[in-house]
């Protein structure tokens, strides 16, 4: 499938037709309704390049690639929200959910191309990262700037309130990297703060569940995590696994891993003798008694 053509050819495409393919796996409900020509407009190419892209990933041309992307939107969408229309008990409609994220994961899997690996390798090298997110974003960007400090990585969540985030202006340096997580919700806050530090210097990407949230419209790099669901609310399952990828991608990076990890597995174990001696030598109902 087109898919798997992309993934497959997309180490050797130009530049332009790696435009192209990203706007695919990243649209591809949008991309099913698109003329050569309305998809050419999109990303400021010729029409002829569309064609050629289409002939490089081995089409006849754009037209039986658009009915390829038509046929296998029809069928995602037929299954999943057709399945769960005839699911008569709760089981049954869990089970149909749980099949359309996994469908959503395998969209997400396209798209671990180049500019996946351009992230982690933005983060392994920055010296501080920090995460921004608003509504539920914020909630997710304190668990991956948790699951980073985990990987070495000096990562700060940032909530996107602007007067937050304008007390600590004097902590932002050029060349740190900022993440903006777009979930459910409008992001207009997240993109705000991306975009100010991004004209301080920072290097700005977005993890988020649609390409035309505020989030990704203001970020240089942006990786797109399908979040439909036949319930009507957008899900964060696959943004979700797609942070803890990017996590484990950059602890797999350090150097010295196995000693890392034992390291804080000592740690751990220490404490908790600690703890335990500590609720041994303390009168513990004492304070309870002073309240």
């Amino acid at each position: 499938m087109f898919r798997e053509r992309i993934k497959n050819a997309y180490e050797s495409l130009t530049p332009s037709f790696k435009r192209l393919a990203e706007f695919i796996l990243d649209r591809e409900l949008d991309v099913a309704f698109m003329t050569a020509t309305e998809l050419a407009r999109a990303l400021d190419v010729d029409a002829a390049t569309v064609v050629r892209f289409s002939q490089a990933l081995g089409y006849t041309g754009y037209r039986e690639l658009s009915h390829e992307v038509q046929d296998i939107v029809k069928g995602d969408l037929t299954a999943a929200y057709g399945n769960f229309a005839d699911a008569q008990t709760p089981q049954a409609q869990m089970q149909t959910i749980l099949e359309n994220e996994r469908h959503n994961l395998e969209v997400a899997v396209a798209q671990v191309t180049e500019r996946a690996v351009e992230i982690v390798d933005m983060i392994a090298a920055a010296e501080r990262v920090w995460v921004i997110g608003d509504a539920m974003g914020r909630y997710l960007a304190q668990m991956f700037a948790g699951y980073l400090e985990i990987a070495g990585v000096r990562a700060f969540a940032l909530d996107a309130d602007p007067a937050a985030a304008a007390q600590i202006a004097g902590q932002y340096k050029a060349g740190d990297v900022a993440i903006g997580i777009g979930a459910t919700g409008t992001g207009l806050d997240t993109a705000a703060i991306l975009r100010y530090l991004k004209n301080k210097g920072m290097n700005v990407v977005a993890v988020t569940i649609s390409s035309v949230s505020p989030p990704a419209q203001v970020v240089d790099r942006v990786l797109v995590c399908p979040s439909d669901t036949p319930v009507g609310m957008p899900s964060v399952a696959s943004l979700v696994s797609m942070l803890m990828a990017i996590w484990q991608t950059v602890l797999a990076r350090k150097e010295g891993l196995d000693a890392h990890i034992a390291a804080q597995q000592e740690a751990y174990n220490e404490l908790m003798v600690i703890r335990a001696e500590e609720r041994e030598r303390l009168d513990l109902e004492k304070p309870w008694q002073e309240f």
